[in-house]
């Protein structure tokens, strides 16, 4: 049921451009005239489960230095995807790589090198 209420109102916010506090405190009046108000705690719960789990599936961008990334946001603009957080990685040796809708763009030297000793070494 928690599960329910969160998506509702995650929803709610997105679609109907109202406020948070108006949604919220409608929420709250609402579990208060049902006789639900145990179910807020799960409801707080799973709103950040599921905030969790669209930050986590969020694009983003891992650079070698911040001289790739404007390459990096126009080769990926090609491709439909709009990055909004970027990360400079030391471990990429130069290049890119990006992740978004389940996909994995790799323009880095360290993908490049190992691709080079998988050539190699069979």
């Amino acid at each position: 049921m928690e599960k329910e209420y969160a998506q509702a109102l995650a929803h709610m916010s997105q679609t109907s451009g109202k406020d948070e506090a108006t949604l919220v405190s409608g929420l709250v009046k609402h579990l208060k005239a049902s006789g639900r108000m145990k179910l807020l705690p799960g409801i707080v719960r799973e709103l950040k489960r599921e905030h969790n789990r669209s930050e986590k599936l969020a694009p983003v961008l891992e650079v070698a230095s911040a001289t790739d990334e404007a390459g990096a946001k126009a080769t990926l603009l090609k491709e439909g995807v709009t990055v909004e957080k970027t990360i400079v990685n030391p471990s990429l040796i130069r290049g890119w790589r990006a992740r978004a809708n389940g996909l994995l763009w790799d323009h880095s030297a360290k993908r490049a090198l190992t691709d080079i000793y998988k050539k190699i070494t069979n």
